[in-house]
C-alpha cells in the first residue's frame, strides 16, 4: 500500500503537472511566453486533495499565480512563499552594537515583494525608519513586516494570498542599499527570528 506521504506527494505533483500542461506555456518570442486557456482540472472519483497540500516555491510566475486561485479554499493555509528573491545580507540578531529585528534580502529596485502566507493587510504606507512598509496579519496570527519598499500594490484591509506580489524592493528610509527588510512579530507585537519561523514553514532564504 502506498504511504500517505507518498500519495500526497503524487497528488501534489499531479495537480501541478496537469495544470502546467493545461495552460500550455510556450515561448512565443524571445523573452515572451504565451499561455493557452486552462481546462478545468478534475480528480478521479474518491480522490481528495490533502489539507496540508503545499505548492513548490519555485514555480514559474504565471503558473504560481494561476494555481493560487485554483486550489480549493483552505488548502492555501499551508502555503508559504519567500518574501523576496535575492541575497541575504543581514540576519536577525546582534548587529553593529544593536539588535537587528529582521532579515535583509538585497536585490535591485523593483524586485517583487510577496506575501509569505495568506493574510490581511494591516497597514501600507510611510513608516519612520522603514521609508515605506507593508504590515500583513499572517495566517497564524503573526505579523509580517515588509520594510523599505519602493511601490505598494495593496491597501489596509485587503486580503492577500501566499506568493502574491504586494510591493517591490526599494531603498527608502534608513537603508544602505536596495533591499527588503522582513520581520515577523508574534501576537504580542514582539519581533521573533524570521529565519526560524520561515524554516518551520519550509521556506529557505
Amino acid at each position: 500500500m502506498e504511504s500517505p506521504n507518498r500519495a500526497a506527494a503524487s497528488v501534489r505533483f499531479g495537480v501541478v503537472a496537469a495544470f502546467a500542461g493545461a495552460i500550455g506555456l510556450a515561448a512565443a518570442t524571445a523573452g515572451e511566453a504565451a499561455a493557452k486557456p486552462a481546462s478545468p482540472i478534475t480528480l478521479p472519483d474518491g480522490v481528495q486533495l490533502p489539507e496540508n497540500l503545499q505548492l513548490p516555491d519555485n514555480l514559474p510566475q504565471e503558473l504560481d499565480a494561476a494555481l493560487s486561485g485554483l486550489l480549493p479554499s483552505g488548502l492555501g493555509q499551508a502555503r508559504a512563499a519567500k518574501p523576496a528573491h535575492g541575497t541575504v545580507t543581514s540576519h536577525y540578531g546582534a548587529r553593529w552594537g544593536t539588535h537587528h529585528n529582521g532579515v535583509d534580502i538585497a536585490n535591485k529596485i523593483g524586485t517583487p515583494v510577496r506575501a509569505v502566507t495568506n493574510g490581511v493587510v494591516l497597514e501600507a504606507g510611510p513608516a519612520s525608519g522603514y521609508g515605506q512598509w507593508i504590515r500583513v496579519r499572517q495566517d497564524d496570527g503573526t505579523t509580517g513586516v515588509f520594510g523599505h519598499v519602493e511601490q505598494i500594490f495593496v491597501r489596509a484591509g485587503q486580503k492577500v494570498n501566499a506568493g502574491q506580489t504586494i510591493g517591490t524592493v526599494g531603498n527608502r528610509g534608513d537603508s544602505t542599499g536596495p533591499h527588503l527588510h522582513y520581520e515577523v512579530w508574534n501576537a504580542a507585537g514582539t519581533p521573533i527570528n524570521p529565519h526560524t519561523w520561515l524554516h518551520k514553514r519550509g521556506v529557505r532564504l
